[in-house]
């Protein structure tokens, strides 16, 4: 079996109080459009609020649109989540289907929908790491595993009726598990560069809690034609930051004995969409994301670590992706709330859930 199934495999065993998550970022390489899409389980913890539930997750961003990004959410009972009884991967949420190479499901609510049917290249690869070594190994309250990177997407995404044919669409899949969120991350994945055809970028920086002494980690990885930067390993971890000086803004730098990276990245505010997540024991984090994200980063050598610092070179993103979670909510951003399908308009009354769901 492929390392990416592998690391995709149903982690869930019946336990109260867990969450899982497989979700896909599918970015239209013209950089107007993306389209992310999330199949998720939950259980709250024994004595927490509300009831299982397995969930559907559609968000569409077009900055040509005058609506340049639109999220809905699908409840259904969990008994409607499926797991491949053949030792492969796969996985069903009603009709949703989520497999090595394909996915398509439906979501509506509030007089919108969301509708996809993807094939993905290669089918099944490779699992990658961009976190610190030995991490999985490690009893953390989140688990998470990059299944599979440098995916091509095609077939149709339909948004409000109006399909839209997706064509060697760049994008990754993720799997995370686990029994607690985290309560602070950002995040920035950028598959395509102007300058560069090779490389790739991913940058996070997490804090797992605020109220314990915690470390605040911060690995970034970047690849270029000529080599591979990697700073989510020590000891280049260790000088690693990233910083978010505005709503839907960030700025990253990191760098080893030779080389430097400094970057910043943004989003129109209006292509951020925003969930509220619920961890298992009761409490709410705040998530807002834009898909149609853009990065610039400038790169420095010197020759050895007494060296001054010299330019080498400049990447300009041409497709990327944004996010960020916090307790807090973004200013300005509008969330769909846990038991909410869609954005809740102004006075009216919250879209109905799925029949069954807790």
């Amino acid at each position: 079996m492929p390392s990416s199934e592998r690391a995709n495999l149903p982690r869930w065993k019946g336990q109260q109080g867990y969450f899982e998550i497989w979700f896909l970022c599918v970015l239209d390489p013209g950089g107007e459009r993306a389209w992310w899409f999330r199949y998720t389980l939950f259980t709250p913890a024994p004595g927490a609020p509300g009831g299982p539930r397995a969930m559907l997750w559609a968000a569409s961003f077009d900055c040509a649109s005058s609506t340049p990004a639109l999220a809905l959410k699908a409840i259904h009972p969990l008994s409607r989540f499926v797991a491949n009884a053949t030792g492969r991967f796969g996985i069903r949420i009603g009709d949703a289907e989520l497999a090595p190479g394909r996915c398509h499901g439906r979501v509506e609510s509030g007089g919108h929908s969301i509708a996809w049917d993807l094939r993905s290249t290669p089918e099944a690869g490779e699992a990658v790491r961009r976190t610190p070594r030995g991490a999985n190994l490690l009893p953390l309250p989140t688990q998470v595993a990059h299944s599979q990177d440098d995916m091509r997407f095609s077939g149709t995404v339909t948004v409000d009726g109006h399909p839209y044919e997706v064509q060697g669409a760049p994008g990754l899949q993720k799997h995370l598990w686990g029994h607690r969120r985290l309560e602070e991350l950002t995040w920035l994945y950028v598959p395509r560069f102007q300058e560069d055809a090779d490389a790739r970028l991913e940058a996070l920086s997490v804090l797992p809690r605020r109220s314990v002494l915690s470390p605040r980690l911060t690995p970034i990885y970047l690849r270029t034609g000529a080599t591979e930067h990697r700073f989510h390993e020590a000891p280049g971890l260790l000088f690693t930051h990233m910083e978010a000086p505005r709503a839907g803004a960030l700025r990253f730098r990191a760098r080893s004995a030779t080389v430097a990276v400094e970057g910043r990245a943004w989003c129109d505010p209006r292509t951020l969409v925003g969930y509220v997540y619920r961890d298992p024991t009761g409490w709410d984090v705040h998530v807002a994301q834009s898909d149609v994200a853009t990065c610039e980063l400038e790169l420095f050598t010197r020759p050895h670590p007494f060296a001054a610092w010299r330019p080498d070179g400049r990447l300009t993103s041409t497709v990327g992706a944004l996010e960020f979670h916090a307790p807090e909510p973004l200013e300005g951003v509008r969330y769909i709330g846990w038991d909410d399908t869609s954005v809740r308009e102004p006075g009216g009354a919250p879209p109905a859930a799925a029949e069954g769901a807790g």
